[in-house]
């Protein structure tokens, strides 16, 4: 028995991801950006996206990455001056969380950076990126709202 892969529908990715169609948007686009923090949260790396998603580009997904890194504290991230000048970290680590966009942004998986980083648990990574979309679109609210 072969089993085969049913086709894409408008709610599901090419990949198996849900598509979400609403939150703030990639300008220019009509792709809300949680689906980047779909498509890392499932595993995919950001080229994956991007391939899925060629009206984003990689400057975009970059910046809404490293924005929501920004944008405030998780239970899974850290920052105390003692602890490498203040540089947030994954609590429990001495591992900032910006190496975590670092590795994304070269087209590597959450896999890869959970296998290259063992000291970052996959709860710590995945309340980051949720931490850091949230904040992204508060961010978003707000520059519409004002």
């Amino acid at each position: 028995m072969t089993l085969t892969k049913p086709p894409p529908t408008s709610e599901t990715a090419e990949r198996g991801v849900p598509i979400a169609e609403d939150g703030p948007k990639f300008e220019g686009t009509d792709v809300a950006v949680e689906n980047l923090f779909r498509y890392l949260a499932d595993g995919w790396n950001l080229h994956a996206f991007l391939d899925d998603f060629p009206s984003v580009s990689v400057e975009q997904a970059v910046a809404a990455l490293r924005g929501e890194a920004r944008g405030g504290m998780s239970a899974a991230v850290h920052s105390n001056r003692r602890i490498m000048g203040g540089t947030p970290v994954f609590r429990g680590t001495r591992l900032p969380v910006k190496s975590l966009f670092d590795y994304i942004e070269g087209g590597y998986s959450l896999a890869d950076f959970l296998h290259q980083f063992p000291s970052a648990s996959k709860e710590q990574v995945t309340t980051a990126l949720e931490a850091a979309r949230k904040a992204l679109e508060s961010q978003a609210y707000e520059d519409t709202a004002g």
